[in-house]
């Protein structure tokens, strides 16, 4: 088999047109809980050099775990703080071609603060599918990792709007 290559992109702005994120933590050490937070708006830079930037803003104030009394507790002002904080906004200019697709390297916003997070992203024509693993401490969001585990899974499915 030969190795293939991540997909040439029409040169322009590529916009979201539907996308989410979802999110799996350890809780109290052996649980795991799942869930999702919408992308509110985001875009796909690209020039003839390939993709050069990405923006993406999610609405915390819509996280869904599926159970009613954990979701107000993630958006307390001690974790999330969702009230004074309703987004979470990922930037990256880092973006270099591996493979099959792409590792998108940038920023994750949260609280007036940010930290690094890598994606491994794979493009199927204006399906995208982004993965990578969140580092919750330097964000600030604060529980004992009996608790809430320090790493949290992402993945972003999203349907892309090509440039017209």
């Amino acid at each position: 088999m030969s190795p293939r290559t991540a997909p040439a992109l029409r040169a322009g702005t590529w916009t979201v047109r539907t996308a989410t994120a979802s999110f799996e933590v350890r809780n109290f050490g052996f649980n795991r809980v799942r869930g999702t937070i919408p992308v509110r708006a985001g875009a796909v830079e690209v020039t003839g050099g390939g993709v050069t930037a990405v923006r993406a803003d999610l609405d915390l104030g819509a996280l869904d775990t599926k159970n009613v009394r954990r979701d107000a507790d993630l958006r307390k002002p001690h974790l999330l703080d969702s009230g004074a904080h309703p987004e979470l906004t990922f930037t990256a200019a880092g973006v270099r071609r591996d493979g099959e697709g792409w590792e998108v390297t940038g920023e994750l916003r949260l609280r007036g603060t940010s930290c690094p997070l890598t994606l491994a992203v794979e493009a199927d024509g204006t399906r995208v599918r982004a993965t990578g693993t969140l580092d919750r401490a330097p964000l600030g969001v604060k529980a004992p990792r009996a608790m809430i585990g320090r790493y949290v899974a992402i993945v972003v499915e999203a349907e892309l709007e090509p440039p017209s």
